[in-house]
């Protein structure tokens, strides 16, 4: 499924501040492409290294850097930050900056994470660690210390990236599918309690995307698991079953989770699947 135009969309994020997270590519790339067009002032971050249990390269500094270049050239401002966002003080310096920068944020995306593959008789602490540090800590770290901010201002958006892994099970994958049910369920708690200071909190759910992640994934595991997951699946979706979801198909559904159209949203998940979980 090649990425087209959307067409009938036109997005007005001026003098919003929006902060990503695992933004030097993949989804939080196309996120903060999507953004920016819109208008808003960005900080942007991701690891800047990579994790011991996590086989593929993941989001480096010059990356990062590109990214916020590309936002630039549209004519808005873009802060970058490397920041691992299941460590609770970087997570605090980097939103310290961004309201030292911009002295507001509107709008959180979290978009950071990691997938790795292991049967749960090989899944160590430490790959439990790393992943669910990432995936799910990190959305409660940013969530924390973003909402602080939006609590003060009486309103903003936080929208989170779940997974159709938010929805039920997947082969080697244990660590992965809890963190992401964990983020479905810290969602909907979030929502409850930052509802009475005008700030909605929601979760998107993809089906397979084409991104680095889920390239190094599958590179990664390889053989068997590599053959195998599409075929348990069912191939990837409904539209064109060998074919995988663009990121900029997400970025819609963020965008819309993040704007005043889904005024009346909170505590929700919309799954952007293909159809995948129709099967």
């Amino acid at each position: 499924m090649a990425a087209q135009e959307v067409r009938n969309v036109r997005w007005d994020f001026n003098e919003e501040v929006v902060l990503i997270t695992g933004a030097a590519r993949g989804q939080g790339r196309a996120h903060a492409l999507g953004f920016a067009r819109a208008g808003a002032d960005l900080v942007i971050c991701d690891i800047g290294t990579r994790l011991p249990t996590v086989d593929y390269a993941l989001g480096t500094k010059e990356q990062l850097e590109e990214v916020a270049e590309e936002c630039r050239a549209l004519g808005v401002r873009c802060l970058t930050v490397v920041c691992d966002v299941g460590k609770s003080v970087q997570v605090r310096a980097m939103v310290d900056a961004a309201i030292a920068e911009y002295g507001q944020i509107d709008v959180l995306v979290n978009n950071a994470g990691v997938e790795s593959v292991f049967h749960i008789s090989e899944l160590t602490e430490e790959a439990w660690d790393d992943l669910v540090n990432t995936n799910l800590k990190g959305v409660f770290l940013c969530s924390k210390y973003v909402s602080e901010h939006m609590v003060k201002a009486g309103k903003g958006r936080i929208v989170c990236i779940g997974s159709t892994s938010s929805l039920g099970g997947l082969l080697n994958q244990a660590h992965y599918c809890a963190a992401k049910h964990g983020v479905a369920g810290l969602t909907k708690a979030l929502a409850i309690d930052l509802a009475p200071h005008g700030i909605g909190v929601n979760y998107v759910c993809p089906g397979g995307v084409d991104t680095p992640m889920v390239a190094g994934v599958m590179e990664s595991a390889g053989g068997e698991y590599a053959e195998t997951v599409p075929k348990l699946t069912g191939q990837w979706n409904l539209f064109d079953e060998a074919a995988m979801i663009q990121p900029e198909d997400i970025t819609g559904a963020v965008m819309w989770l993040a704007s005043d159209a889904a005024r009346c949203v909170t505590g929700a998940g919309v799954v952007v699947d293909a159809g995948f979980t129709a099967k």
